[in-house]
């Protein structure tokens, strides 16, 4: 029971039991339409941004916006604003959306509503984005498993925020929630993003092949959402796969970072050729190598920003630049010192159990 508690702290909300699955899915709708429900939601999507002036004009207004939102989820009036795109480098060149801030208070709410039955569903290799889990936990996991095998396969996906097939992701959310309320308004909010890294622009600031990912598809990369169904709910068909078809012995994923361990050589070629075949049929992802070596655990992985080996963790260069560069959003009010902060941490604890 200590251990539930410390969870539910943790996360912020209480983790719904088993036996109550099937009525809390049902009720979703009306859980996200409380004005209450709305309001912790919003605290969580300004928590570390409220020198942002945005965010500060949000708190000012806050029993209106909070009221009109109810008011037009309640409705069915709500629709999510367009999405305003980003380009930038960090250290690769991505395509960001950021919604408005009323928005991003209806995704956090979405977001905090499906995420203890999501997480349920996933199995233990799956680190991105959830308590218990992060960077620094999957790399700590990623050098436990090199010194137990003899051979990793890193794998990752072509493009995978812009190729997720929206068609696929709604089977999965319908599969799981029986509120057609709640569907309705998450089926607006993947409409509000799809083919948002159609345009030309896009593409070609984050380097998309000309055939690659088709025109249609994507989850906007930024939105909590977002985060929420790229991380866990989309690729866990494949996560089952690999762990209960394959039986791969050791297992790591951080959202579309997938690493296979084992200690036949033969057998990691096998797994890599089914992943891909597998991603492909049913989730309609491409691999970025199909033919991805399969390498020694004798020698050294570059992963999540580290250098693992037998002998322990190093960060990469690119650990520091992104440090200084963070440094000097801090020092200019940009991010917060909070956020700072934890960078620094999670570096320094790299370096620490390294």
């Amino acid at each position: 029971m200590k251990r539930r508690e410390a969870l539910e702290a943790r996360v912020g909300h209480s983790l719904p039991s088993r036996a109550s699955d099937v009525r809390r899915l049902r009720a979703l709708f009306q859980r996200l339409c409380d004005p209450d429900e709305l309001a912790v939601a919003l605290e969580l999507t300004v928590r570390g941004k409220r020198r942002r002036s945005d965010v500060a004009w949000l708190l000012f207004r806050r029993e209106d916006v909070l009221e009109l939102l109810a008011a037009e989820l309640t409705a069915g009036t709500w629709r999510p604003r367009r999405f305003r795109q980003l380009l930038l480098r960090d250290p690769k060149p991505r395509v960001i959306a950021r919604s408005s801030i009323e928005d991003r208070v209806v995704h956090t709410a979405i977001a905090r509503l499906l995420e203890p039955a999501i997480l349920r569903r996933t199995v233990d290799g799956d680190f991105a984005c959830r308590v218990g889990g992060g960077t620094q936990r999957a790399q700590l996991r990623l050098l436990e498993l090199s010194r137990r095998h003899e051979h990793v396969v890193h794998l990752d996906f072509r493009s995978y925020f812009a190729s997720i097939d929206l068609e696929i992701l709604r089977t999965q959310l319908v599969r799981m929630v029986a509120d057609r309320q709640f569907l309705g308004v998450v089926d607006r909010l993947l409409e509000s993003g799809r083919g948002l890294q159609d345009s030309a622009l896009a593409r070609r600031h984050a380097r998309m092949d000309s055939d690659w990912p088709p025109p249609g598809r994507g989850l906007p990369m930024g939105a909590v959402t977002s985060q929420l169904f790229a991380a866990h709910l989309y690729p866990n068909p494949l996560d089952h796969f690999i762990k209960r078809e394959l039986k791969v012995p050791g297992y790591v994923r951080y959202v579309d970072d997938l690493f296979l361990f084992g200690d036949r050589r033969a057998d990691l070629g096998t797994w890599r050729d089914s992943v891909g075949e597998f991603a492909a049929d049913r989730l309609h992802l491409r691999l970025k190598r199909a033919n991805a070596p399969v390498l020694a655990c004798r020698g050294v992985l570059h992963a999540l920003g580290v250098r693992v080996s037998r002998e322990g963790l190093r960060p990469l260069p690119r650990a520091f630049r992104r440090l200084k560069r963070r440094a000097g959003a801090a020092g200019r009010g940009e991010r917060s010192l909070e956020e700072f902060e934890r960078s620094v941490q999670g570096v320094m604890g790299t370096l620490w159990f390294g």
